[in-house]
């Protein structure tokens, strides 16, 4: 294979060697000056000027693109600083809400607190009382209990009095009658008779003034009123409405007719009769009323019925008006409608007396003896209590 040779490149001082050979000639051109040299320097510094005045122009344009830049930094700028107050405005309005919520609500559970510590200064208050109450029950009840441990059968028996003579007060105002209260008072008496204690014959008396109250209080017999005005009731149902009213002469003389024949002049001057009674003036002072149908006599006997029925209750009520009002429509509707005979005129009897007696039941007072039991007790505890003391 055969290469080529290429020819050798030349050495920097090959290249060095002309260029300071021109340089040279440069200068000693440079040494010597001609009219011709001074004349093209003015030109030069003319074409130099002209060159810089391009220059110039770019200086003096260039401050307006800065001003324009400047302005759009500072617009860009306090665009930037209003959006920037803009969301700090929100974020203040969002937290003022946001911090009156939470004062809300820590005033909400202030108030709740002061409501529970009212509550808890209410049930303590309660509390307090009801410990006072407890501890005066529990010192009554020691003083109960240290009275029992001296009581006698003296006092044992005093006791029971008063407890007879307080269920006497009970059942004289609730029964509203004097038999059973009397019979208690008695028993009070016959306690008192085997006490034999000098020191409560004034008790004693105050309940024999009591039992002679309740004697000489006049009773009323509610039972026998009530039955008795259920027996009326009842015996209604046997009485009869009035009916269409015949003559009894009338009737005889039909009867005779239809049973023997006549003569005819018996027949004549029985025609001239009859005759004679058709036209009959009779003078009426009350307004003549048409018979009943068979729905008012219902309705008359069912007002009947009701009218016993308040006299009753008015009876158990002790209501004196009323009772006589009953028992008086009660006899005018008796009177009216239903025919007057014997069965009618003792019903009629029997309301007229139940008028005239009282259903009201007088009650004495007999709270003497109560009060008097009361005082020699309260002697004796006293008594008993002082002596518990000097022990």
């Amino acid at each position: 294979m055969v290469t080529e040779k290429k020819p050798a490149a030349p050495a920097a001082s090959d290249k060095s060697a002309p260029a300071k050979a021109s340089s040279s000639a440069a200068d000693k051109a440079g040494s010597v000056k001609s009219p011709l040299q001074s004349s093209g320097k003015g030109a030069d510094k003319k074409a130099a000027a002209n060159k810089a005045s391009p220059d110039k122009a770019s200086t003096k344009s260039f401050p307006w693109f800065k001003t324009i830049f400047l302005l759009l930094l500072i617009a860009s700028l306090a665009w930037f600083g209003w959006m920037q107050w803009q969301q700090r405005a929100v974020l203040t309005d969002i937290f003022n809400d946001s911090l009156t919520r939470l004062s809300d609500r820590v005033e909400q559970q202030q108030q709740a607190l002061l409501k529970i510590e009212q509550a808890r200064a209410v049930d303590i208050d309660q509390l307090t009382k009801q410990l006072y109450s407890l501890r005066l029950m529990a010192n009554r009840q020691a003083e109960q209990i240290l009275v029992l441990g001296t009581a006698t059968r003296g006092d044992w028996l005093l006791a029971e009095a008063a407890y007879l003579v307080r269920l006497a007060n009970q059942r004289l105002q609730v029964e509203r009658g004097v038999d059973n209260p009397l019979a208690i008072l008695e028993t009070v008496d016959d306690i008192f008779v085997q006490l034999n204690d000098p020191e409560l014959l004034a008790v004693r008396s105050a309940v024999a003034v009591d039992i002679a109250a309740l004697r000489m209080t006049e009773k009323v017999d509610r039972e026998g009123i009530y039955l008795e005005l259920q027996a009326i009731s009842s015996a209604l149902e046997t009485l009869s409405i009035l009916e269409p009213h015949t003559d009894p002469e009338i009737a005889q003389s039909d009867q005779g007719t239809e049973q023997a024949p006549s003569s005819l002049a018996e027949t004549l001057e029985r025609f001239s009769d009859k005759f004679g009674k058709l036209i009959v003036l009779q003078k009426r002072q009350q307004p003549i009323e048409p018979l009943l149908s068979q729905a008012e006599q219902t309705m008359v006997r069912q007002n009947l019925y009701l009218l016993l029925e308040q006299a009753q209750s008015a009876l158990l009520r002790e209501e004196q008006p009323i009772f006589n009002n009953s028992l008086n429509k009660a006899e005018i509707l008796l009177r009216r409608y239903f025919q007057l005979n014997s069965e009618s005129q003792a019903l009629i009897t029997g309301l007229q007396a139940l008028a005239d007696k009282s259903v009201v039941q007088g009650l004495p007072d007999i709270s003497a003896s109560h009060k008097a039991i009361q005082t020699a007790l309260s002697l004796r505890h006293s008594g008993a209590a002082d002596d518990g003391a000097e022990k």
